[in-house]
């Protein structure tokens, strides 16, 4: 093994320098330049607002500003206000200032223009499109661009983008080589490794084929990422295969993310090693703690959820059946799912050194060893026959039918058994997503014990009923559309105009 970068790892390392001194220089360059210095009343409100609005959406937190910038501009362009379109990027600077996103006097002059000129590109192809994921989704997008530029990020996505389209044998994989591969590939690294929106990854596959709303492809090559991103099946093989290749790639991004001499550790096999194994401890601590915010989210999003459901349905429905609330089916119904979740809890736990070693091996290999090659891992995929399913199917039915029988005694309707199975569906779909933190940063396979395969017989069954559910709410999410009209819209229209009016009286003050 030498102790010096192969040809793909001094690439990777150059990338990287040239990343760093031109955000170096853009950083010099904003420095210079006039901020805008956000004052205004309704920071506690915008903030404790953008809070419950997170809560109930669930989303990823690295989402959670664009999906702020996104709400923003829908509410502007369902205004049809042009003028006000046209000088949106103060507005939205001071929203999102206000919301916590951004920190005050970080946002120049030059941004906000940069931002007026975008929000009016894509209001006109708003307009003539009708497609919020055309126009809409993208400009968010763009616009957190901006905000938050991270050149590093582009880099690792092309390193790792270039070094599958090197690994993976689509003869293998397909029987064939498939068309469009290149556009699946790039979908899928952004995807399984950065965990990058459809929104996102639309935004950077517009980028990378040079396209705008005022080009003439625009048109087709949105459609053909329709395709790309909706299910299929050659997508979702290309995805499973980099999910389960990137577990040393998702801890050299975090790497890349939190180093700003990542470059000059390369030159160092010793040196970058002993740092990268140390990343892992820390992403393996910061995984632990992310299991345990997103429990507390978790149960946040149940109860909310809940208690919304409670008061639209459960409580109609009780008068007007029963004349009167059934509060046993009512409690239970509210408490269990969160319980259910602190239970889940207690059966995740960490990789071992095991996995440790096998991460810090990989990575060896693909910067300095010339025959490079991330190794798949072993999780088998071989069938079991139908005996098996049978078998499993029976006793999932036996258990569904005895918790029927369990809550039916204890006075349930089939209203109330309905969302009782919903919310257990959805709970287990949450705490699945939490175990697969776990899962991706594994290469050695975790032995199941007693507790863990109990676990996953009874909860597996309903994980896909509430993955399902989960991608009908998240196109149709009643909660966040409720406080987007309920709260959000006069909240915010409010709190802008009390702003209009106290430049109002701020510019009648200066005219004395």
């Amino acid at each position: 093994m030498t102790q010096t970068l192969n040809s793909i790892g001094q690439k990777f390392a150059d990338s990287l320098a040239a990343a760093a001194a031109q955000a170096d220089a853009l950083a010099a360059s904003r420095s210079a330049a006039q901020k805008v210095h956000v004052t205004g009343a309704g920071r506690t409100l915008t903030f404790a607002y953008e809070q419950l609005r997170n809560a109930a959406e669930y989303t990823e937190e690295h989402l959670l500003l664009q999906r702020a910038i996104r709400r923003f501009y829908r509410r502007l362009f369902l205004s049809r206000d042009s003028a006000r379109i046209a000088k949106s990027g103060e507005e939205l600077v001071i929203e999102l200032t206000l919301a916590g996103y951004l920190k005050n006097d970080t946002v120049t002059v030059p941004i906000i223009e940069t931002m007026n000129t975008l929000a009016t590109e894509y209001f006109a192809a708003y307009a003539k499109y009708s497609k919020d994921a055309w126009t809409l989704d993208i400009l968010a997008v763009e616009i957190e661009r901006i905000l938050n530029d991270d050149l590093k990020r582009s880099v690792f996505a092309q390193f790792a983008y270039d070094h599958f389209l090197q690994t993976i044998d689509q003869t293998k994989l397909f029987g064939q080589p498939i068309q469009e591969f290149e556009i699946i590939l790039f979908a899928a690294v952004h995807r399984a490794l950065l965990k990058s929106d459809p929104a996102t990854i639309r935004a950077a596959l517009l980028r990378r084929y040079q396209q705008k709303p005022n080009t003439g492809a625009y048109t087709q090559t949105n459609q053909v990422i329709d395709r790309i991103l909706g299910s299929g099946a050659n997508t979702d093989k290309v995805f499973r295969v980099v999910d389960r290749m990137g577990a040393p790639l998702r801890v050299l991004w975090r790497f890349i993310d939190e180093h700003e001499n990542t470059s000059h550790l390369l030159a160092s096999r010793e040196q970058f090693l002993s740092a990268y194994e140390t990343q892992i401890t820390n992403e393996y601590r910061r995984i632990n703690g992310r299991i345990n915010k997103g429990i507390v989210k978790s149960v946040a999003f149940l109860i909310i959820t809940k208690v919304l459901i409670g008061v639209a349905i459960e409580v109609p429905y009780g008068y007007w059946i029963h004349g009167m609330i059934l509060w046993l089916p009512l409690a239970i119904n509210l408490l269990f799912p969160p319980v259910y979740m602190v239970l889940l809890r207690v059966t995740l736990s960490l990789p071992g050194a095991a996995n440790t070693r096998a991460l810090t091996e990989t990575i060896d290999d693909l910067f300095y060893r010339t025959d490079h090659a991330l190794v798949l891992s072993q999780r088998s995929s071989k069938g079991f026959g139908t005996a098996f399913n049978l078998v499993y199917s029976f006793f999932f039915i036996a258990v569904f039918g005895s918790v029927i029988w369990g809550l039916t005694n204890l006075g349930f309707s089939p209203v109330h058994t309905l969302i009782f199975f919903i919310f257990l569906s959805t709970a287990s779909f949450l705490g699945f997503r939490l175990s697969r933190q776990i899962r991706e940063l594994e290469v050695v396979q975790g032995q199941q014990d007693g507790v863990t395969l109990v676990r996953d017989f009874l909860y597996i069954p309903f994980v896909v009923v509430g993955r399902w559910m989960s991608e009908k709410y998240s196109r149709i999410n009643i909660v966040a559309m409720i406080l987007d009209m309920v709260i959000e819209l006069p909240l915010k229209t409010v709190l802008y105009l009390i702003r209009q009016w106290g430049a109002f009286i701020t510019s009648k003050k200066d005219e004395l």
